[in-house]
């Protein structure tokens, strides 16, 4: 039996090789079948390389001509030093040249210089050039998240899927509905060029070619950060990838003190590179303020934000320019509960990731989602809790770990695998027709907030659709009505506004141009004499109550104003052209800052002391505030007085020691706080 069973084994084995002999023609084109298919591969993975490129232009074709909304307005339109390319070299040097408001100035000068050339090449503030320089700058971008998707993925576990994994996850990044927050939002280019530095500086790193060799990785890193702060995420970022893929490090083994020092001698150019420009573009801009007001608040109160982040990331419904979002006051509210669950369970699903090498682009993923939100997610308390366009640079570490984490279940399919090489299986079918379903709805969902984002009124009634508690957001669509005017529906929003933003001096600034408008001189002087006293050093206040004082031949109070404003902002380009119209006028005489009478109160001192601040009399407002305290010597508000108008005659060490004696008399006096920090931000020139 077992000799018969052998011939016959060696009978069939004779017939095959003589079959293989007698048809060369077949076994020839058997060898060659595979480098057709490699080829046919290859043109196809081009092909659809094209047709993600085209779908991404077709999303975004419709929003070129969309306006320019929200802090376009102090950054781009009313920035006088964008419209000459000759301030280039300035705007490395001066923060101020970022923004014509001093609360706004960062040090961004790539951004800003991007804009320069924008306003150059345009010949002009048309929102056609500027929003095509973005669409380029986040088309280059995704292109190269391609090649570096495809690298890691390829570093964890090679594979001929890895490129249409890779594809797919860029493109679904690419038309993700979320990132229409960023693209259309002109001075959101800050995100794009961030990302794109960093994406650029980890591609360049991970080549091993004459960049690494020779530190160049760290250029792009480095230009990260002069379009964003979050640009020096690129750094620590690097430094993960070595741990990761090339030292392979456990998480034990990351943080013993050799590794760390390996890890830091592997990636020195980028660190310092990155933490030189920060701390630098820090100390500079010495007018920054981020807005936000209680720290810890605003930190407990960042893991659920976290959780929406990631909501968003999975069903991007109800975005908002603007939301309505307020920190939590109780550190034990059940939201801030779930949200540390939250954080809790994705910071365990990322060590996990990290113990075997094909998971490892998850947890590069996870970490590099989280890292990114350290800058607006942390300790710095911001004025937004939250923004969708925040999560730009952060998505692109979490769309690398879902589609990573989507294409290893679909390895260990054997069915949907059998379709790589060219055989049919309902599976792998069902994946492709769901993953087509995602890019198409995101695709539309793109495209219908480029329809939200055309003009001031459709972005800022959607706003109030969806943050109906957001005073900002109620306050701009009034000021929208107001230029249409239709002053009855702007004066009901403005009201609905003052409910959720009574200290808001933006508000108060344009119920005073409304009452203005109809002839209630005595309420539009009341509220912009608010909005001053809100925010003593915006210049927005002066300039608009300057606007107003001249249309009723109040002229010498208008210039006084308008200089006041140009004080604070040389670069506010409207101030600059009211006054030049202003002085244009014949001079009138002002009135006297006192009255007749001789006050005996010190709220009439104190009302004597504005008066003479806002006509630009300073020594005037401090003798009345003097007055005021020689009647109640612990008048909070009278060494405010003293402060603000001390910091307007510059002599800014008088300003610190009476916001102090402010402020020790009244802890919770945002007036005195904000002239405080006036006076420290000039005395640390």
């Amino acid at each position: 039996m077992v000799a018969a069973g052998r011939a016959a084994a060696d009978g069939r084995l004779g017939a095959a090789r003589r079959a293989a002999r007698a048809e060369p023609a077949v076994g020839h084109r058997n060898r060659s079948k595979p480098a057709e298919q490699l080829a046919m591969s290859r043109r196809a993975y081009a092909v659809a390389c094209g047709l993600a490129l085209a779908a991404l232009v077709a999303t975004y074709a419709d929003h070129f001509h969309n306006d320019f909304h929200f802090d376009d307005d102090h950054t781009i339109r009313n920035n006088h030093f964008i419209r000459d390319v000759h301030n280039i070299p300035r705007f490395f040097v001066d923060p101020k040249t970022f923004s014509s408001l001093p609360a706004n100035q960062s040090y961004r000068p790539l951004l800003t210089t991007t804009l320069a050339l924008d306003y150059w090449m345009a010949g002009g503030l048309d929102p056609w050039a500027f929003h095509a320089t973005s669409f380029a700058l986040f088309a280059l971008q995704c292109a190269a998240m391609l090649v570096l998707y495809r690298r890691l993925m390829d570093r964890a576990r090679p594979h001929a899927w890895n490129r249409w994994i890779a594809l797919f996850a860029a493109t679904w990044y690419a038309l993700h509905a979320a990132n229409a927050e960023t693209v259309n939002y002109i001075i959101a280019r800050s995100e794009i060029l961030s990302t794109l530095g960093v994406v650029v500086s980890l591609l360049m790193f991970t080549s091993k070619g004459v960049a690494r060799r020779w530190g160049l990785y760290a250029i792009p890193a480095a230009l990260a950060v002069c379009a964003k702060e979050q640009g020096v995420i690129a750094a620590p970022l690097i430094m993960l990838y070595v741990a990761l893929f090339e030292r392979e490090l456990t998480m034990g083994e990351l943080f013993q003190p050799r590794n760390i020092a390996r890890l830091v001698a592997d990636t020195w150019p980028v660190l310092v590179a990155c933490m030189a420009i920060l701390v630098g573009g820090l100390r500079l801009a010495t007018t920054f303020t981020p807005g936000g007001a209680s720290r810890w608040a605003y930190l407990w109160t960042q893991p659920f934000v976290i959780l929406h982040y990631v909501y968003t990331f999975v069903l991007p419904v109800n975005l908002s320019a603007d939301t309505d979002w307020s920190p939590f006051a109780n550190p034990f509210d059940d939201r801030v509960v779930i949200g540390l669950v939250f954080v809790g369970a994705l910071l365990w699903l990322g060590v996990t990731a990290w113990r075997r090498r094909e998971t490892r682009p998850i947890a590069f993923g996870i970490f590099w989602f989280l890292g990114a939100l350290v800058p607006t997610s942390s300790i710095v308390p911001f004025a937004e809790v939250m923004n969708d366009h925040r999560v730009f640079f952060p998505f692109v570490g979490l769309t690398l770990a879902a589609s990573w984490a989507i294409a290893l279940a679909a390895f260990n399919r054997k069915d949907t695998v059998v379709a790589v090489a060219g055989v049919r299986s309902k599976p792998a079918a069902i994946l492709m027709t769901v993953s087509l379903v995602v890019l198409a709805a995101h695709a539309y969902g793109t495209h219908r907030r480029n329809i939200v984002w055309r003009t001031e009124e459709s972005l800022w009634l959607d706003v109030t659709e969806k943050s109906p508690q957001n005073g900002r957001g109620l306050m701009t669509y009034g000021v929208i009505q107001m230029a249409k005017g239709r002053y009855d529906v702007a004066d009901q929003y403005f009201t609905r506004a003052l409910q959720y933003a009574p200290q808001y001096a933006y508000l108060h600034v344009n119920i005073g141009v409304l009452k203005g408008a109809l002839g209630d001189a005595a309420e539009a002087e009341r509220h912009f004499r608010a909005a001053q006293q809100y925010d003593p050093g915006n210049p927005v206040s002066y300039y608009y109550y300057a606007r107003w004082l001249g249309s009723v031949g109040r002229v010498d109070e208008a210039i006084a104003f308008a200089r006041r404003a140009l004080e604070l902002s040389p670069g506010h380009a409207e101030a600059q052209q009211l006054l030049a119209e202003l002085q244009s006028r014949p001079r009138q005489p002002h009135a006297p800052a006192a009255a007749a009478t001789t006050p005996d109160t010190p709220e009439r001192w104190i009302e004597i002391s504005l008066t003479a601040y806002r006509l630009g009399r300073y020594q005037e407002c401090i003798d009345a505030s003097e007055k005021a305290l020689s009647l109640r010597p612990d008048y909070a508000e009278a060494y405010n007085n003293i402060c603000a108008a001390e910091n307007a005659m510059q002599r800014y060490p008088q300003a610190v020691a009476a916001c102090e004696r402010a402020m020790a008399l009244r802890p919770d006096f945002p007036l005195a706080r904000n002239n405080l920090a006036l006076a420290r931000s000039h005395l640390t020139k």
